[in-house]
């Protein structure tokens, strides 16, 4: 299998996702590669409940672009240039996959936080339905600690 040139790291700001960060990051510095943090905001008025949506409070879009520009500058530290961030808006889910198709993605990154019985039957989980249909491999980086 070719070392990944191209990685998306899909984001919600909590700790897992932020230690998927940290790992994509190591990751891309040892392959040369570029990365790419999207974070994925619910459409408006969306009653959906994900994992997303427990796990962090409703941000505003420009809340939400302010954080992913902190991680991205963050990351720069290791990368310099190849590294770059977008808010996108949709069922995350689907905008991640989608962006994995359109964008020609060798790997996915992404944090899940564990949960198990009643709690993931309710919010189900954004990771296990991406590694269920993403088209490239998916790395997936538990809650630290």
């Amino acid at each position: 299998m070719p070392l990944p040139s191209k990685i998306l790291v899909p984001v919600d700001f909590a700790p897992c996702s932020l230690a998927a960060l940290d790992r994509a990051s190591e990751l891309a510095k040892v392959c040369g590669a570029t990365l790419h943090v999207v974070h994925v905001r619910p459409a408006e008025g969306s009653s959906a409940l994900g994992a997303a949506t427990l796990t962090a409070p409703v941000e505003t879009s420009g809340e939400a672009m302010e954080s992913l520009e902190d991680l991205v500058e963050r990351t720069r530290g290791v990368l310099g240039d190849r590294v770059a961030g977008r808010v996108l808006t949709g069922n995350p889910e689907r905008v991640i996959l989608e962006t994995t198709a359109e964008g020609g993605y060798d790997l996915i990154v992404m944090g899940t936080h564990g949960r198990v019985g009643r709690l993931h039957m309710l919010a189900g989980s954004v990771a296990e339905a991406v590694i269920r249909s993403a088209s490239c491999p998916v790395l997936v980086v538990r809650e630290p600690g």
